[in-house]
């Protein structure tokens, strides 16, 4: 039965889809079967692995719509050695449509009852508010992922993701936070290692030993569509996220 984990965090901009990609490729490349799902209507994810989402034949849409479909008729084998699950445009409208739906924060969980079995890991990549696809991605996981930004804001942000935690529980009771990625660290300012120290006294060995440092490559790599690994896989960026994926699997193995 493969892991399921959720990179969650109800603050945009600290480095998710970044991680979940990074940290996907990085599996893979060592023989894990892996399994990425794009939960976020602006699609960041796919795009990252040079997959045009509006030239897309099924999506993470029509998995939410038809659950009892499984998964496999809406996955991509992607060049970069994972498989995918694409989001795309519409699914910026199907808050909406799946709102009526009875037992709409299982539709994902129940999708995934026999694709959990063929792969090792699967990751998803769910938008940072709190709705429908971040419950969904939640109510299916066994752990969540918070990548933390090395920011004055950071910790501010956690109380708010574990009260959710603590209300999913009540459909998903195993779930727990599984370890916290500390990201866009600049350990050359005073702030960023102040954060990282009072993280760290706080949440304790939850939290990876890995650091994810500011760099240029990981900006650089969405943007062409190819994972920091394949891009730049001496850079700083895929050091610091092969590091974290040997933390990942002494966890998980």
């Amino acid at each position: 039965m493969g892991h399921v984990l959720a990179l969650a965090m109800q603050k945009g901009g600290v480095g998710k889809t970044t991680t979940t990609l990074s940290l996907g490729f990085v599996l893979a490349e060592r023989g894990r079967r892996v399994l990425l799902i794009d939960l976020d209507p602006q699609s960041n994810l796919t795009q990252g692995l040079g997959v045009d989402p509006s030239a897309l034949d099924y999506s993470v849409y029509e998995v939410l719509l038809n659950p009892e479909r499984g998964t496999a008729f809406a996955t991509i084998t992607t060049s970069s050695g994972v498989d995918l699950i694409p989001s795309s445009l519409d699914l910026a409208g199907a808050e909406l449509e799946l709102a009526g739906k009875v037992g709409r924060e299982l539709l994902l969980r129940k999708a995934l009852r026999e694709t959990r079995t063929k792969y090792d890991y699967i990751l998803l990549d769910p938008p940072p508010s709190l709705g429908l696809f971040s419950l969904n991605a939640l109510a299916a996981a066994d752990a969540v992922l918070v990548p933390m930004q090395m920011h004055a804001y950071a910790l501010k942000a956690m109380p708010q993701l574990e009260q959710t935690i603590e209300l999913v529980r009540e459909i998903q009771p195993s779930l727990v936070i599984g370890g916290i990625v500390c990201t866009l660290a600049d350990r050359r300012t005073n702030l960023s290692l102040q954060v990282e120290q009072q993280v760290r006294e706080q949440y304790g060995d939850l939290v990876f030993t890995t650091v994810i440092p500011i760099n240029v490559k990981l900006a650089e790599a969405p943007t062409v569509g190819i994972p920091i690994g394949s891009y730049a896989p001496h850079s700083a960026g895929a050091l610091a996220y092969a590091a974290l994926a040997d933390e990942l699997e002494a966890r998980y193995g």
